[in-house]
């Protein structure tokens, strides 16, 4: 017969057998869910962009310039001073890779998917369903409307830039320059012969590529006419009828290529020759 002491002793073993299983246990469930936690996390910060936040964007820095034309058109002046904090710029107007992740993330803006009074019938016209066409990843995505381009801007967390921003960007830190290159026009700069991949062009005072050429691209103002004080940092004008595109495309003659030049859209159209970089604010 076995003594009560020895049935005391493997209980005892059996508990502290138990015990040390269910804290292993435990201890596995913890490394799991942490693991988990970590991929679910990395999953949502690469749906955005794929990009660091200032990854492939230049730094603008704070200034006062010039805005408008004296020997532009009507709309284009009177020439007036405006002041603005530093910001980011996309280096590269956004690209058909880019784009298609933002889709991927976002059903409703996919080919086919957004409302008429959004983005009209050709909107990712060259698209086959939620695919672009082949070897064109890095070609400038076009056939966009006005609210499809603030919609990616806004889930990149980042922004469409205001006009004066844009023409700002554009100068480079060149004061008074009728394009971006200088005073003279200068065909060799210029793409004449379709769309090109987005680092094709040449690459301005802040590092920018494109700004002249390629294609239009949107800004975040509605059109109105210029007023002749100071702006400090201008919020976007409100008109939701026609919206400003900046830069000319490559279908452009001399003077819609001048860096001053204003042209106007309807925010839900989509053309061809139309695209869309993005800004941060420090």
């Amino acid at each position: 017969m076995k003594k009560p002491e020895d049935r005391s002793q493997k209980t005892e073993v059996r508990i502290k057998t138990f015990g040390f299983l269910l804290l292993a246990s435990c201890l596995l469930l913890l490394t799991f869910y942490w693991n988990k936690r970590g991929e679910d996390t990395s999953a949502i910060s690469s749906g955005k962009s794929n990009e660091m936040p200032y990854k492939e964007m230049a730094e603008i820095p704070a200034g006062l310039f010039i805005m408008g034309s004296k020997d532009g058109e009507f709309d284009e002046r009177p020439l007036h001073n405006v002041e603005l904090d530093s910001f980011y710029m996309d280096r590269y107007e956004v690209t058909n890779l880019q784009y298609q992740n933002f889709i991927s993330a976002n059903p409703h803006w996919q080919k086919g998917k957004p409302k008429l009074d959004e983005a009209d019938g050709n909107y990712l016209k060259d698209w086959n369903g939620a695919e672009f066409l082949e070897g064109k990843e890095n070609y400038p995505v076009v056939y966009i409307s006005w609210y499809a381009a603030s919609a990616y801007c806004k889930w990149a967390e980042k922004s469409l830039p205001t006009e004066p921003q844009w023409e700002y960007a554009a100068r480079g830190s060149y004061e008074g320059m009728k394009y971006v290159w200088g005073n003279f026009f200068e065909s060799h700069l210029i793409n004449n012969k379709g769309i090109m991949p987005v680092d094709s062009h040449s690459i301005n005072g802040f590092g920018l590529n494109g700004m002249a050429g390629n294609v239009w691209e949107w800004t975040a103002d509605g059109y109105e006419l210029y007023m002749e004080w100071v702006e400090r940092n201008p919020t976007p004008r409100l008109n939701n009828h026609l919206k400003v595109i900046r830069g000319g495309s490559w279908k452009s003659g001399m003077d819609d290529l001048r860096v001053s030049i204003r042209r106007t859209e309807r925010p839900n159209a989509c053309r061809g020759d139309l695209g869309f970089r993005c800004i941060n604010k420090q």
